[in-house]
């Protein structure tokens, strides 16, 4: 009978502390300008095809993923979080900020309008053709290769990454800051509107 009554106060507890938002808690996170600061807070689930006006803020919380079909019509900042997955059509039209977060992959057809900040990720893969509308900081990440065909609009910071070489062709509008990293093998096609620093 104690048995029972732990094993069913764990599964309760395990069920109080998993929270999925709904329209109405996302009425109680919300300021007048359409932002929704969801840091430090319990939930461990967006709903699926969520729509945010303004920035979101999901900085030191469980959840996993962004449902397919999140639209962020400002910023993302999932610093700290257990963010492993966004999902197919996600769209942020500001920057995303994932420093800390849990993402290993990198899907192909997500669109960011800013910066990426990838630093202090478990970083593996990044899509084919890949684009940037700003900096690409891959910093201590495992990552080992950039893709080919890669564009970035702004500075490319590498420092405490695994990469070595660089594909065939890339463009970096900005900068590229190594951060130590040396690299062996060059592109034979580079469009570099910066300088390279060590």
């Amino acid at each position: 009978m104690l048995r029972t009554s732990i094993a069913f106060l764990l599964l309760l507890s395990a069920t109080a502390s998993s929270q999925v938002l709904d329209t109405y808690r996302t009425l109680n996170h919300l300021d007048n300008y359409g932002n929704l600061d969801l840091r430090d807070k319990p939930y461990t689930e967006l709903p699926a095809g969520i729509v945010i006006n303004g920035n979101l803020n999901m900085a030191n919380t469980q959840i996993q993923r962004l449902p397919k079909g999140t639209t962020i019509e400002g910023s993302l900042n999932a610093s700290n979080s257990a963010l492993v997955t966004l999902g197919k059509g996600t769209t942020i039209r500001g920057y995303a900020n994932l420093l800390g977060s849990k993402i290993k992959r990198w899907p192909n057809g997500i669109k960011v309008g800013g910066y990426l900040n990838l630093t202090d990720t478990p970083l593996q893969h990044l899509p084919p053709r890949m684009r940037v509308n700003g900096d690409l900081s891959v910093i201590r990440t495992p990552l080992e290769a950039l893709p080919e065909g890669i564009v970035i609009k702004g500075d490319l910071y590498l420092g405490g990454s695994k990469i070595t070489q660089f594909p065939n062709k890339m463009t970096v509008e900005g900068n590229i800051f190594l951060g130590g990293n040396r690299i062996t093998k060059w592109p034979e096609n580079l469009t570099l509107g910066g300088a390279v620093a060590p």
